[in-house]
């Protein structure tokens, strides 16, 4: 997969495009790709997915912007594979938000040659999110481009939404999440440099700063590192660490079992499988060394690591 800079546009191919935020990239999402993929395939054309960094509410009305589910970089790895041809990040600005529903389809059609818009059944689009599925035809039958309306996906009665996903993430509830995006909840990061609290005491961490504005609720959870092609146990804390510092924000894992040596700046992926406690402050280190060797034995149990 390319990720498009403006040195890359217009492009010379004509493509199948979808447009969204795509965050978490739950099972409506990867149902809107694979038609995506699939209908570039059919019909000669690139598949291409277009994003906004930051998210318009972000901009347009911070207050009532949404959490995250995944950073900007989890996005990236897990669109790697979906097995599409181009990713275009739109940097969401002032200039951009004012353009008109007719200006940005303009875009989409001169500069990113989409001849098919593969889009979920509410996307809006435009100055004040003007445009709405029907604008997006009309302006389209004027402009050489087909939209395609994708319903939306359930899981019984319940539809797949990211709003109902940072609900379940904000509760710890990590296994439900799972079951709505059709995987297991991850993030990807790369490692930095900790303060060695952890080695100190006998259990070393890698760190990963975390996404910004993280929909995770904060404390310890059972899960796996995934390092090159390895998926190693760990005991996975997110949160401030209140009894080192309780200031700087961190995903710590301890892996479990092995000693692996993990150099910074390292790529992982950090997968949680389930949430065993609220994160708190401990009267002294020996307490804290307590609970941990408690939460290796709940996490071992969990994943079955013997």
């Amino acid at each position: 997969m390319k990720v498009l800079t403006e040195a890359d546009l217009p492009l010379e191919k004509e493509t199948v495009c979808t447009i969204g935020n795509f965050d978490g990239f739950h099972r409506g999402h990867s149902h809107i790709l694979e038609k995506v993929r699939r209908e570039a395939e059919e019909t000669g054309r690139a598949s291409l997915v277009i994003t906004f960094e930051p998210h318009p509410k972000k901009l347009l009305n911070p207050e009532k912007a949404p959490c995250r589910i995944t950073g900007l970089e989890t996005k990236i790895d897990l669109l790697e594979g979906q097995k599409i041809d181009y990713l275009y990040i739109i940097k969401f600005d002032r200039e951009f938000s004012r353009k008109s529903p007719e200006e940005f389809i303009d875009f989409l059609t001169d500069r990113l040659r989409c001849k098919k818009l593969i889009v979920g059944h509410d996307w809006r689009f435009g100055y004040g999110g003007k445009g709405d599925i029907q604008t997006a035809k009309q302006l389209g039958e004027k402009a050489g481009l087909e939209v395609e309306v994708i319903p939306p996906i359930k899981l019984g009665e319940e539809r797949v939404s990211s709003t109902k996903i940072r609900q379940l993430l904000k509760e710890g509830k990590v296994e439900q999440v799972s079951k709505y995006l059709g995987r297991d909840y991850c993030i990807k990061g790369k490692t930095a440099k900790g303060d060695r609290l952890g080695s100190k005491i006998g259990f070393p961490t890698i760190n990963i700063i975390p996404p910004e504005d993280l929909c995770l609720r904060k404390g310890v959870y059972s899960g796996f590192v995934q390092y090159r092609d390895e998926l190693l146990p760990a005991v996975i804390n997110y949160g401030n660490r209140p009894t080192v510092d309780g200031k700087k924000e961190f995903i710590e894992a301890h892996i479990i079992g092995k000693k692996v040596q993990i150099p910074v700046n390292a790529p992982v992926r950090i997968y949680f499988k389930k949430f065993l406690r609220e994160e708190k402050k401990f009267s002294d280190i020996d307490q804290l060394k307590k609970q941990i060797k408690a939460d290796i034995d709940s996490a071992m149990k969990l994943l079955e690591v013997k």
